[in-house]
């Protein structure tokens, strides 16, 4: 007996693989009733041309919701359930990526040629209905004005050709390039996408992903092998398919700028961030706008190193202080980070800190609120 989504969904819950989530259950349905639609779509395009009976199309669904509540999951439920041969599931961005690299090839080849009226969108979109009739996007997010100048174009052909398209954003579809230069005319693309694809806001209980931390290692040291390997391990397992970027973040007329950013988490060297001329205003910022932040590289300090000792103080104090979860790759136990110096007694405070923000109390009341 072949499994529907809502099974195996079932399943994994028996088996204690998931917890139970009312929200991530009803979207699991709506989803087998959209697979079911879809399938009997396919089935009966023949007979439509046939006998020019008109059938509607089966809407798309983009899936918008905060990190951690499951949306990956259901997607993988989704995929590897349908009953489709030519689907195919993606990074938006990559998807994208090839997208303006097969445009490039088009046009390439074309160049010398005399009639060169043909849209090379429309030769790239019928790329993908030869291999794809389900169309399934992980983190769907628009922030390149090359992406967004043809996107409209581009999902416009996919939509008039029948294909399925299952994606998921961690924001909804009016603030996609929100910031983006000339956004007026990225406006109809909104609209396109709200027409042909049901707007679903998965609004599950909690964050799972920040609830795999409980009773989780979160200080590695020293720095040897093993312990990098974990502390990176560590940082994957957290972002799963969220793409990791660079992001710079507005501060009084200058930019902050976060060289490893994956939606709200990020990770930094202890040189990005206590070595450089960074304050309390800076490490506001960051707090405000992530929830889990990765440390590496903390050294043992001493009295030629108060600058950095202070940083790191007022680096702890702020984000011990607004409830932030911390991994730390250091190169000794917080005890015995500072050697010495005028700074040792209130250094005492931050090792506390450091310590308590290793603990299951700590830990489970950031994850509970």
């Amino acid at each position: 007996m072949n499994l529907t989504i809502s099974d195996r969904f079932d399943r994994l819950v028996k088996d204690k693989e998931i917890q139970f989530d009312q929200k991530q259950y009803e979207l699991i349905k709506a989803l087998e009733e959209k697979s079911e639609e879809f399938i009997e779509y396919t089935q009966q395009s023949l007979l439509k041309k046939i006998i020019n009976k008109k059938i509607n199309r089966p809407h798309g669904m983009y899936i918008y919701g905060h990190v951690g509540r499951g949306k990956s999951m259901i997607m993988d439920l989704f995929y590897s359930n349908i009953d489709i041969s030519q689907k195919r599931r993606v990074h938006f961005n990559e998807f994208m990526n090839e997208v303006h690299e097969q445009i490039f090839i088009w046009r390439k080849k074309n160049e010398s040629s005399k009639n060169n009226s043909t849209d090379p969108v429309l030769m790239v979109a019928k790329l993908i209905e030869k291999d794809c009739k389900v169309l399934c996007f992980d983190e769907f997010q628009v922030e390149d004005i090359a992406d967004a100048m043809i996107l409209g174009r581009l999902f416009k052909i996919l939509f008039e050709m029948g294909i399925l398209i299952i994606a998921t954003s961690n924001i909804h579809p009016r603030n996609l390039y929100s910031e983006g230069l000339n956004r007026d005319t990225f406006i109809p693309f909104i609209d396109k996408l709200e027409e042909n694809m049901e707007i679903y806001n998965l609004q599950a209980a909690k964050d799972y992903r920040i609830d795999r931390i409980k009773n989780k290692r979160v200080y590695f040291s020293p720095m040897n092998e093993q312990n990098k390997k974990s502390f990176y391990e560590a940082w994957q397992n957290l972002i799963g398919s969220i793409e990791v970027t660079n992001k710079s973040i507005p501060l009084k007329g200058r930019e902050i700028e976060i060289s490893v950013s994956a939606g709200k988490f990020a990770s930094f060297s202890f040189e990005e961030l206590c070595v450089k001329p960074l304050g309390v205003a800076d490490y506001l910022v960051i707090s405000d706008n992530y929830n889990i932040i990765f440390i590496s590289g903390v050294p043992k300090l001493d009295s030629k190193k108060r600058n950095e000792t202070k940083r790191l103080i007022n680096l702890i104090d702020t984000f011990y202080e607004n409830k932030k979860i911390l991994f730390i790759l250091a190169e000794t136990q917080p005890k015995d980070i500072l050697i010495g110096g005028k700074d040792a007694n209130i250094f005492q405070r931050t090792v506390s800190r450091l310590e308590e923000m290793q603990s299951s109390d700590y830990l489970d009341s950031v994850i509970s609120e």
